[in-house]
């Protein structure tokens, strides 16, 4: 058997439109509580195919955070197969699912989670560092993408002189600049105004069709998860028919 850190000694293919980019089956998710197991997911199998936008949706409660955090490979199922551009991920160690992340995977939250003590170009060039790219590549990626988003007269402030709006659009940017394949975003636009919202996820649209790379984006806004390819419901920690 081959060693799954070996795997990811080189950087994954560009997928072709149409591929699927993310494949779950049989995920299984559980919990000890007290004495008692709680079954978040159960059996739930799904796929996300290359320039595919994918709504979940489902009331709180129902287990999309936790599905969106393990097929992320932030967290670990009980049992069941995720495959990411079609590398099994289960068997991987620590290392070769981190370097997968980094290549592969953007992520956005609800709160933006950004460095406060860093400027909005500052926060967009740290991953691309982690992942490797020297400082000078960083920062003009990092220009590029804010100044593509309408935050070209914004590069040098801290998140505390943005808009709730304007944070989200460095999220956004910040989830884009490892130019990964697929996109998870976990309700994001749920902590801003009506008005704000559409536009934010106007634009989140628009970069991800731009870009052609798949993305599963958990709201409870109904009428945003309506603009996207497909609505997945999660009920009782499963995908049921919308």
């Amino acid at each position: 058997m081959s060693d799954p850190q070996a795997v990811m000694d080189e950087p994954p293919p560009h997928p072709m439109e149409g591929e699927v980019l993310l494949k779950i089956e049989g995920l299984n998710k559980s919990f000890k509580q007290g004495g008692n197991e709680l079954h978040v997911l159960q059996n739930l199998s799904m796929r996300v195919a290359g320039g595919e936008i994918v709504a979940l949706v489902g009331p709180s409660g129902s287990g999309k955070s936790t599905l969106m955090q393990i097929a992320g490979l932030l967290d670990a199922p009980t049992s069941g197969q995720i495959l990411i551009n079609a590398q099994a991920t289960e068997k991987m160690n620590d290392a070769a699912r981190t370097k997968l992340r980094l290549s592969t995977i953007g992520f956005i939250y609800q709160f933006h989670h950004l460095l406060p003590e860093f400027t909005a170009l500052e926060n967009v060039s740290l991953p691309q560092i982690i992942a490797g790219k020297s400082k000078k590549e960083a920062r003009e990626k990092a220009a590029s993408l804010l100044e593509s988003l309408g935050l070209g007269e914004r590069l040098t402030h801290r998140p505390g002189k943005l808009s709730g709006g304007e944070q989200q659009r460095v999220a956004i940017a910040r989830a884009l600049a490892n130019d990964p394949m697929l996109l998870f975003a976990d309700e994001p636009t749920g902590n801003l105004d009506t008005k704000t919202s559409e536009e934010v996820f106007e634009v989140l649209l628009e970069q991800v069709r731009q870009r052609g790379i798949g993305a599963l984006i958990a709201t409870h806004n109904m009428d945003l998860a309506e603009q996207m390819d497909r609505v997945l419901e999660l009920k009782a920690g499963r995908i049921v028919p919308f």
